[in-house]
């Protein structure tokens, strides 16, 4: 019988410990949000990867002058800029989700959320100013 209690708290200990080490860790603490921006970034994904992809069939034969013009446009310049920021936000998302999955000591685990955030906002960068700079005729 003593055998059963002592087993028994050791067991409530263990439990205990295991939940004070897993407690403000994994998806319980933002995993849904992340959940939700990587659907709704693939929501958006679908109209303006159509408009996109219509839009490079048809300047395909165009001359480079044709489609600097048209990226000239306000639409097509706000279409591509929230196309491009929308696959990035995705991107990150989905690539901090397969580092967090896969790499499990925690230096890499920063270094790489790191280089994977600084490299998604550099992108983001140049590629809204190259936009904005077609845009604006510069």
């Amino acid at each position: 019988m003593a055998d059963n209690r002592s087993l028994t708290n050791s067991t409530a200990l263990r439990d205990e410990s295991v939940q004070r080490r897993v407690r403000h860790l994994g998806s319980a603490r933002d995993g849904l949000k992340e959940w939700r921006l990587q659907r709704w970034t693939a929501l958006a994904l679908i109209p303006l990867g159509l408009y996109v992809a219509a839009s490079m069939l048809r300047l395909a034969t165009s001359d480079q002058t044709t489609a600097a013009a048209w990226l000239a446009s306000p639409l097509a310049a706000l279409l591509i800029i929230l196309f491009v920021l929308a696959g990035l936000a995705h991107a990150l998302v989905g690539l901090r989700s397969v580092v967090a999955d896969y790499v499990h000591a925690p230096a890499t685990l920063v270094a790489a959320d790191l280089l994977i955030r600084g490299a998604t906002i550099l992108l983001a960068g140049a590629s809204v100013l190259a936009v904005l700079k077609l845009f604006l005729n510069r």
